[in-house]
C-alpha cells in the first residue's frame, strides 16, 4: 500500500511542472506581432483542445482569449500549443 501511495504522490508533483518545450513556444507566441501573425492557436490544457490567442503571460500564468472571454491557465497544465492544428514549431 505504502509504495502505491508514494508513486501518485511523486506522480502528481510531477505533472505540475512546466514543460521548457512549452514555455519556450508560450514566450516566443507571447510577443506582440506574433500574437496577430499565429492566431488563432490551439491548447491541449489536460486533454481538452482550447482555441484562442494568447492575452498575455505572467509567472506561470498564461491568459488565453476566447470569443470575448479571457481564461486564466496555468502553463504546467498546457500539454502542447497547436497552430492550424499542428504542433507550433518556433524554428
Amino acid at each position: 500500500m505504502r509504495e502505491a501511495i508514494d508513486v501518485n504522490s511523486s506522480v502528481q508533483a510531477e505533472s505540475h511542472v512546466v514543460n521548457p518545450a512549452i514555455m519556450s513556444k508560450i514566450r516566443y507566441l507571447s510577443e506582440p506581432f506574433r500574437k496577430q501573425a499565429y492566431k488563432p492557436l490551439q491548447f491541449v490544457i489536460e486533454g481538452n483542445l482550447v482555441k484562442g490567442a494568447i492575452h498575455k503571460v505572467e509567472n506561470g500564468i498564461v491568459w488565453i482569449e476566447t470569443d470575448n472571454m479571457i481564461s486564466e491557465v496555468e502553463i504546467a497544465k498546457i500539454e502542447d500549443v497547436l497552430w492550424r492544428g499542428q504542433p507550433f514549431d518556433e524554428r
